[in-house]
């Protein structure tokens, strides 16, 4: 028999007490006033394991039945995690009001790995514990889902399987399963095995259950009794199916009552219509028959036979009794029932036909337009049910969907969602043009807007795992989080995040980096993971399964980040705060359940995509990308970044084929040897000829030696910085990139700036090949993670140069500087220059001025220790010192309009520390204020040489902005070689906070 005659034959076995069933059923529904929901499941394949061939038709004769019992059902077959996740998302959330009774049925392949169930979908690998975890859809959450709601839910799961388990880890079947509080589970077979793959039209399971829903009077805990015990004697105790009750979960559910209250009198039962006893061959059960070969019925006619129990003759009771009147009666009952049994399964049947038209001509109409979505809309994963022609249903009938063609009829194919298109490669994705912004919509970009979700309980306990979900979506799941844009994207009003993404495909791949403090990753993957982003719909959700460290205290505030690249263009972010508890309060035990079930709906979702391994080991060089884009993107946040120690290090390049990640620890006495360095590198200056400052001689006559001497010392500084304290992951890619001659930019970007880049210097793994200075060699640029509204949350990458304003205040005595007077008169040459004085109300009058181009500081800066009673950082006027947060409220109070860009030409100013948590540096500080940048030094600077620096520095923008754009970075490299011809390690002291790649443009 063909599966589309074994699916119309299911009809008809079932249809007759379909009928009797919808009669009643809107008064049942009314009386009751429960909403019923229920999803239906088929997932006959998955990849390594063999096809479960009545997994289909096994659904089909699921969701039939629950649709004659008033259940809106929504059908999955053969979906991937993708569809399927979506189903699940939905369904849960359907769940919501309180009156709703819901039904999950799934059959399919599912496996246990990883201390977790798992229902196996298509694309589902199961190669090893990993590949399960990133491939499948995890049970568990599923039951979180449904517990968001404290309704009856009732979980089906039929498993057929060969019990074969050829991978380490993995075994088929299922574990035994939490219902939780509110929910009933059942399991086909007993856990740690599987149902029995017979050679059946239907599973057992599935017949078994189909015979049991439809007994009336019987609440759910018989129906599932009944349905065990007749799988059991059905497989001769070969598969045992398991129950398990929540605490809170309505057993006594009664899905077809006895007697409907203020219904008509019920109509006689009329029993299905079955072909008699085959001799041989052919599958009986209580509810019908299946013939081999040949018509539908036994006499090969294809008409539906007489019931025996009331055609004329047939044998019945009354027949016998010679009782014909109401043998008459009961046959034009029947023959009426029929007639009607007829009319509605043609109006369906043609109500499918047109439904099914529908979405033929939605796929051909959507391959010609080259579309593609998230998922199939309106369930139209394959073989999902369409959505209900509601105009087109008669008042009398109860179905709430098109039934499966009629007996004899060969079921029509499947509408398929159209595919969607692959997603291109990463090298060969759009970038936009260099400058800063994306280009709009209409010149070559499409524009993607979409909230940040990041899904995670809003309290975590100490040693707690809990998973962290992130994704662009339509819907704002959590209004909570904060977004941040890059340039070239924007923050709507209702906070989602709006990007310029290349026009020319539907679907763009992105990664998405998770900054943790205070959480290892449990999961043993990576913490930067790739999905895909859709024109239309949410994107693939990414899954992160997190840990959180002990803390002394009893509560600690930690937040999720959240930063999106696509092609390694950085897109934007989004951070949640949360709460780390030492322990859960006793008081709140009982909320934490209910905490976690709150968000699991939206967790749910993770399973949209599967997680993409990072980039470890070997690295893989591809495309090069714009000029806009640094050939390596590096972020490093550290769990204390006044204390150093462990962090998280992720590393982007449009060069690789995906990001590298990893975790390393810094030993916190880093920052004490270098405070020694410096001081050394201070003194060595200070001492030789042609770095004097104001009161300090030279105090070597041999100028030669000691130029020598302090170049040796400052490339051994260097080498140490690089063989101690550099993450192996950045000198992994930093050789591979250098070897094929695709490194020229460094953006390095970090919640601690203690270790400084700029004096680093690279030497091969075999110690053949070393580099010179990372601030000499390559366009480098530091930047801080957002800490402000009016911090840009990435650097600009283009400026106008408008001129210089510069603060030189007139010191008076010792602290006079003898080269100040040199510097601003080099200054003075420039275009657009602006002197204010040195005081505080002018240096005030100055920050609400001047919103662009540069802010020069020429003078004094100071560090001092905590318990001095002085600032701890410093830039000195006249009357006042300035310190970092009275500079950030000046600013905040001032103007906030601009980004423009601040050169800090005093000691000290570029040296950031961390005290009691927060950044109290300059650089940090200054760009907090929305600067675009930032220079200064990260030692005492010697007066001649500060000077000299300055004027070389903006003498070379003045004089090659004369050509065209200018990279900032380029001219500092040029004005740091300067200490190879004069030795005075001052010109290795700036730092500079920025975009690696910003171009310096001329009006």
């Amino acid at each position: 028999m063909s599966a589309a005659a074994c699916r119309a034959w299911i009809t008809v076995m079932r249809l007759f007490l379909a009928v009797v069933l919808l009669m009643t059923m809107a008064l049942f529904s009314a009386a009751r006033g429960e909403e019923r929901i229920a999803l239906v499941v088929a997932n006959p394949a998955s990849e390594g394991s063999p096809a479960i061939a009545n997994a289909d038709l096994s659904a089909e004769l699921v969701a039939a039945t629950l649709r004659s019992l008033g259940f809106t059902v929504r059908q999955v077959s053969d979906g991937d995690r993708a569809d399927v996740a979506r189903a699940m998302h939905d369904f849960a959330q359907s769940l919501a009001k309180p009156d709703s009774v819901g039904i999950f049925y799934y059959v399919g392949h599912t496996a246990q790995a990883n201390g977790r169930n798992y229902l196996l979908t298509r694309g589902t690998r199961i190669d090893s514990k990993e590949t399960v975890d990133q491939t499948a859809l995890p049970l568990d959450l599923f039951m979180q889902a449904l517990e968001a709601t404290p309704t009856l839910k009732v979980v089906l799961l039929d498993n057929p399987g060969d019990g074969h388990n050829p991978t380490s880890g993995v075994m088929q079947g299922l574990a035994a399963v939490d219902p939780l509080t509110h929910a009933i589970v059942a399991l086909s077979a007993k856990p740690g095995t599987v149902a029995l793959g017979e050679a059946r039209p239907v599973t057992v399971f599935a017949d078994a259950l189909t015979a049991a829903l439809v007994k009336r009077g019987a609440d759910i805990a018989i129906i599932l009794a009944s349905v065990r015990q007749t799988t059991i004697d059905k497989t001769s105790g070969a598969q045992w199916p398991w129950m398990a009750y929540g605490r809170s979960a309505d057993a006594a559910f009664v899905l077809t009552p006895d007697q409907v209250a203020g219904a008509a009198p019920a109509l006689p039962l009329v029993p299905e219509p079955a072909p008699p006893a085959m001799a041989s061959g052919g599958y009986i059960s209580g509810s019908g028959g299946w013939e081999p070969d040949g018509s539908d019925y036994a006499d090969g006619s294809g008409q539906e036979p007489y019931p025996m129990d009331v055609a004329p003759g047939s044998g019945s009771p009354d027949a016998a009794m010679g009782d014909s009147a109401k043998e008459a009666a009961l046959y034009e009952e029947y023959k009426r029932q029929e007639q009607q049994r007829q009319l509605q399964e043609e109006q369906a049947r043609q109500r499918y036909e047109e439904e099914k038209q529908r979405l033929e001509d939605a796929a051909v109409a959507a391959a010609q337009n080259n579309l593609g979505g998230t998922y199939p809309q309106d369930g139209g994963a394959t073989g999902a049910e369409p959505p209900p022609d509601k105009a087109g249903i008669p008042p009398e009938d109860g179905m709430t969907s098109a039934p499966p063609p009629a007996t004899g009829a060969e079921s029509p194919p499947e509408a398929q969602a159209p595919p969607k298109p692959a997603p291109p490669p990463i090298d060969q994705a759009q970038s936009p043009p260099s400058g800063g912004a994306l280009p709009q919509p209409e010149t070559g970009a499409v524009e993607v807007v979409r909230h940040p979700t990041i899904d995670a309980p809003d309290e975590i306990v100490a040693g707690e795992t809990v998973t962290v979900s992130i994704a662009l979506t339509e819907e704002q799941f959590t209004p909570e989080v904060k977004v941040k844009a890059a340039p070239g994207s924007s923050v709507t009003e209702d906070g989602a995040l709006a990007m310029a993404m290349p026009a020319g495909t539907e679907q763009w791949p992105i990664d998405i980096d998770l900054f943790a403090s205070g959480f290892d990753l449990a999961d043993g993957g990576k913490w930067s993971r790739r999905t895909t982003l859709y024109r239309q719909g949410d994107s693939d959700f990414v899954r992160f399964d997190v840990k959180a460290r002990p803390i002394a205290k009893d509560s600690k505030p930690a937040q999720f980040i959240a930063r999106t690249y696509s092609a390694e263009r950085f897109l934007g972010s989004a951070s949640r705060s949360v709460i780390i508890r030492r322990t859960a309060p006793v008081e709140a035990a009982a909320l934490s359940a209910t905490a976690e079930r709150s968000a699991a709906p939206a967790m749910l979702m993770l399973a949209a995509a599967a997680p993409q391994p990072a980039v470890t080991g070997n690295v893989t060089l591809g495309g090069a990308a714009g000029d806009d884009v640094p050939d390596l993107d590096v972020t490093i946040l550290y769990d204390d970044p006044s204390g150093l120690g462990s962090g998280q290090i992720i590393i982007h390049s449009p060069h690789l084929a995906g990001p590298v990640t990893d975790t390393f620890s810094t030993p916190p006495e880093m920052a004490a040897w270098l405070d020694s360095e410096y001081r050394r590198l201070l003194q060595l200056g200070l001492s030789l000829r042609g770095a004097v400052s104001l009161q300090q001689p030279a105090a070597s006559s041999d100028t030669g030696a000691q130029k020598r001497f302090v170049t040796l010392a400052a490339e051994g500084f260097g080498d140490a910085l690089y063989r101690d304290y550099v993450p192996k992951p950045f000198k992994d890619v930093f050789w591979s990139l250098r070897g094929k001659g695709e490194l020229h930019s460094i953006q390095i970007t970090s919640n601690s700036p203690t270790l400084p880049w700029e004096l680093i210097r690279p030497r091969s793994a075999d110690g053949a090949v070393a580099d010179g200075f990372l601030g000499m060699g390559y366009r480098l640029a530091r930047w801080a993670p957002r800490s402000s509204a009016s911090q840009v949350d990435n650097p600009l990458d283009r400026m106008t140069f408008t001129g210089v304003a510069a603060v030189a205040p007139s010191y008076l005595d010792k602290r006079s500087l003898r080269f100040q007077q040199d510097e601003i008169a080099a200054l003075s040459k420039l275009y657009g220059y602006r002197r204010f004085d040195g005081d505080f109300t002018s240096f005030e009058k100055l920050v609400g001025e001047v919103s662009t181009g540069f802010i020069h500081f020429s003078g004094h800066g100071e560090v001092n220790q905590p318990s001095s009673g002085r600032p701890v950082f410093a830039i000195d006027l006249v009357d006042q010192s300035l310190d970092p947060d009275t500079w950030a409220a000046l600013v905040a109070a001032a103007h906030g309009k601009g980004n423009p860009f601040y050169f800090f030409n005093a000691c000290d100013t570029g040296r950031s520390q961390m005290l009691g948590g927060f950044v109290q540096g300059w650089g940090p500080a200054v760009l907090a204020g929305g600067a675009s940048g930032f220079i200064g030094g990260m030692w005492p600077l010697t007066d001649r040489a500060a000077a000299a620096f300055s004027t070389d520095f903006y003498g070379g923008i003045s004089t090659r902005i004369k050509d065209g754009p200018v990279y900032l970075a380029e001219i500092l490299q040029d004005v740091r070689r300067e200490f190879y011809r004069t030795g005075d390690p001052t010109y290795l002291a700036y730092t500079f906070y920025g975009n690696a790649n910003l171009r310096i443009v001329g009006q």
